[in-house]
């Protein structure tokens, strides 16, 4: 049977929204409370003081969740270096095997019984989570030889330009040309 949503689930992404701001500066219970009854909805529509309250306690553990999600993010990028490419989609792949990995092990620890559907539905994920991390290494790779490519063609124009500038427009002859690519670009002709 599914789960009825709560009153203020059903009511609207301002209305909620408005209730997030007046948790997040400080407003009581029941100042949220007299806010809503200003609002134009009606009376059978407004939540109770008590599922108001379970409502922001739901907000709040899920907040929490989210810090300590942060915390164990930054850990993550700490330990990952500052020099590495594309921590983010890093970060999210541990993030999703840790959120496998706590779905699986339940703190209560009752075992989960899955039926044959989600097990395929992990399944899917796992396989995503690899295909994501091999995806990962490719756009790393071709992200560095980008920039390779880019500095070595910079070197190669701050060369030819300085053996201009010291040498005059004919010093920098095809054959230079030639010795400077085959230095940064390992080309032998063209």
């Amino acid at each position: 049977m599914a789960k009825r949503p709560s009153k203020i689930d059903r009511l609207g992404p301002d209305v909620r929204d408005l209730v997030g701001r007046l948790r997040d500066q400080g407003r009581t219970l029941d100042e949220i409370m007299a806010k809503l009854g200003e609002l134009d909805i009606a009376a059978a529509s407004l939540p109770s003081r008590a599922g108001l309250h379970k409502h922001l306690q739901r907000a709040e553990a899920v907040a929490d969740k989210l810090r300590r999600s942060r915390t164990v993010a930054e850990v993550v990028v700490r330990k990952l270096g500052e020099s590495e490419p594309d921590k983010v989609t890093r970060l999210n792949i541990e993030l999703m095997h840790q959120a496998l990995f706590d779905m699986m092990n339940p703190e209560d620890g009752e075992p989960i019984a899955l039926d044959p559907m989600q097990i395929m539905l992990l399944s899917k994920a796992m396989d995503h989570l690899g295909k994501a991390s091999k995806d990962d290494v490719a756009r790393t790779i071709t992200i560095e030889k980008r920039a390779a490519d880019k500095a070595r063609a910079a070197a190669l124009k701050e060369a030819e330009a300085a053996v201009v500038k010291h040498g005059g427009s004919g010093a920098l002859t095809p054959e230079l040309q030639q010795a400077f690519k085959a230095m940064l670009f390992g080309q032998r002709d063209g």
